[in-house]
C-alpha cells in the first residue's frame, strides 16, 4: 500500500468505534515487543489544555539536547501531525511501514483507530530512541490506550464535561476516569481544578503514594499584557522566576497551561541544561494550529478548536475584550456528541452573528439541530451547508466590519486550514 492507502486503512479501522479498554493495546505492544517501556514518558489528562500544555512542554524541551517524541491527537490536516519527534511529524514512509508490519495483527486482534495510532507512535518512539516522550490521552485516562505508558511526571489539565456517554455525567465522574493515569510514586501536576474535580484527584493521589503538586500553591503570575499575539508576564514557579515572559499562545488560559508546563520542566530540571533559559525560550517559540490563531487579517478571521462549554466560553469572552468595539461573527459545527444546548446559549450571549455550518465526518452535528437551540436563546443563525459556502460571507461587504472566529471542532479548523490553502 501507499500512504493515502495505508491511511484509508487506518480510516476503517474508526467503524470498530471506541474501544474503551487496555486490552487491545496491551495486545498490540506484545506483537511489538513492548516499545512503551524503552523510554519514560510525561503523560497528560484533562478536558481543555492537553494539547496546549503538551505544545509547550515539547517546544521547551526541543531548546536542549533531548530527542523527544510528541504524540496529540486528533490532527488538523494530515495525520502524521500526531505523531512529531522535536516538531517533526513521522515520515510517511514509516506510516507505511507500520501498518505493513502490523496488518496481520490488526486483523487479529481488531483494533480501534486510536489504539493503531497510538501503537505506531509507541513503535515510532522507540524505533527513534527518543529520550522522553509527551504523551496526550485521546479521552478520559483511566482506560486510555495511553495509559500503559510508564511516566516520569503526570500531569492533569482543568476538567469540564465533555464525552460524557464514556467518562460520566459529574464533574466527579470524569475526574475519577482522568485520575486514572495517576501511578504510585510519579508526581502529578494540577493547576487550576473545579473543587469538585479536585477533590476526586486529592484522593486518587493519596491512595497510590503519588505526590500530588497543586502548582497554584508554588507559582505566582503578573500579567502585563494579553493580546491576540500572546501574553507577557512575569512568572515564578518553585524556586524560578522570569521578567517579562512571553507566551506565544494568546488568551489568559493559556497562561494556566503554561505553569503546568514550566512545572513539569522543574520535575526534569536534572536532566536538562540551563533549564530557565529553556523555559523562556521554549514558550517564545512555541506554535500549535488552532489556538486563538489568527489567520487573517482585513477583515479579522481566527480558528479556533474549542468544542465544548467551557472552551467556548473561554474563547468568547477573550474576543469580547480584544475587541470591545467590534461585533463578533462565529462560522460554528461541532460534533453530535457535544453539549450543542449549553454552545447555543453561550453564542446567543457573545455573537453578534452566528453561521452555522457542518464538516464532513458521519458523527458531525446536523446545523438546524444548533440553529434552533441558538434561535430559543433569543439569537438567530443562519445555516449553510458547508464550509467553503459559509467562508464566503466573511468577505461580503457586510461581513468586514466584523471579526470571525471559525469554531467548534478540529475538523472544522483542518477544513479551514485547507481552504486558506486553496486561497
Amino acid at each position: 500500500m501507499n500512504y493515502s492507502e495505508t491511511i484509508q486503512y487506518l480510516y476503517r479501522l474508526q467503524r470498530a468505534g471506541i474501544k474503551y479498554t487496555l486490552d487491545n493495546i496491551r495486545h498490540l505492544m506484545e506483537a511489538l515487543e513492548h516499545p512503551h517501556t524503552r523510554w519514560p514518558a510525561i503523560h497528560i489528562a484533562g478536558t481543555n489544555g492537553k494539547g496546549s500544555t503538551a505544545a509547550m512542554i515539547a517546544s521547551i524541551l526541543k531548546t536542549t539536547r533531548l530527542k523527544v517524541g510528541l504524540y496529540t491527537s486528533p490532527h488538523l490536516l494530515d495525520f502524521t501531525e500526531r505523531i512529531r519527534i522535536n516538531g517533526r511529524p513521522i515520515p510517511r514512509k514509516r506510516v507505511v511501514e507500520f501498518i505493513r508490519q502490523m496488518r496481520p495483527a490488526i486483523e487479529r486482534i481488531r483494533p480501534s483507530f486510536f489504539e493503531a495510532a497510538t501503537a505506531m507512535a509507541f513503535w515510532y518512539f522507540a524505533r527513534e530512541r527518543v529520550d522522553l516522550a509527551i504523551i496526550e490521552t485521546g479521552m478520559g485516562g483511566r482506560l486510555d490506550s495511553t495509559n500503559i505508558v510508564e511516566p516520569r511526571v503526570t500531569v492533569i489539565t482543568s476538567i469540564d464535561r465533555d464525552h460524557q456517554h464514556y467518562l460520566g455525567h459529574t464533574l466527579e465522574e470524569i475526574a475519577r476516569e482522568k485520575a486514572g493515569i495517576i501511578k504510585p510514586g510519579v508526581p502529578c501536576l494540577i493547576y487550576h481544578q473545579p473543587r469538585p474535580a479536585l477533590k476526586v484527584i486529592q484522593q486518587t493521589a493519596h491512595q497510590r503514594g503519588a505526590p500530588l503538586v497543586h502548582l497554584k500553591t508554588c507559582s505566582r503570575v503578573l500579567l502585563h499584557q494579553s493580546r491576540l499575539n500572546g501574553s507577557c508576564f512575569d512568572l515564578q514557579v518553585h524556586r524560578w522566576t522570569w521578567q517579562n515572559l512571553f507566551l506565544n499562545l494568546p488568551g489568559p488560559h493559556q497562561i494556566h497551561n503554561a505553569i503546568l508546563a514550566v512545572g513539569t520542566i522543574w520535575e526534569l530540571r536534572n536532566i536538562i541544561s540551563d533549564s530557565r533559559t529553556a523555559v523562556a525560550r521554549g514558550l517564545t517559540n512555541v506554535r500549535w494550529w488552532g489556538r486563538l490563531e489568527q489567520v487573517q487579517t482585513s477583515p479579522v478571521v481566527i480558528v479556533d478548536v474549542s468544542h465544548n462549554p467551557a472552551g467556548f466560553r473561554t474563547t468568547l469572552e477573550f474576543l469580547n475584550q480584544q475587541f470591545p468595539e467590534k461585533p463578533i461573527a462565529a462560522i460554528v459545527a461541532l460534533q453530535e456528541d457535544k453539549n450543542f444546548q449549553e454552545i447555543g446559549k453561550l453564542l446567543s450571549q457573545y455573537v453578534d452573528k452566528t453561521i452555522v455550518t457542518r464538516f464532513p465526518h458521519p458523527k458531525a452535528l446536523e446545523p438546524e439541530r444548533l440553529g434552533r437551540t441558538i434561535g430559543n436563546h433569543g439569537g438567530s443563525a443562519i445555516i449553510f451547508p458547508d464550509l467553503t459556502n459559509a467562508f464566503q460571507e466573511i468577505h461580503r461587504k457586510d461581513g468586514t466590519q466584523y471579526v470571525w472566529i471559525i469554531i467548534g471542532s478540529h475538523y472544522l479548523a483542518g477544513e479551514a486550514y485547507k481552504i486558506l490553502q486553496m486561497s
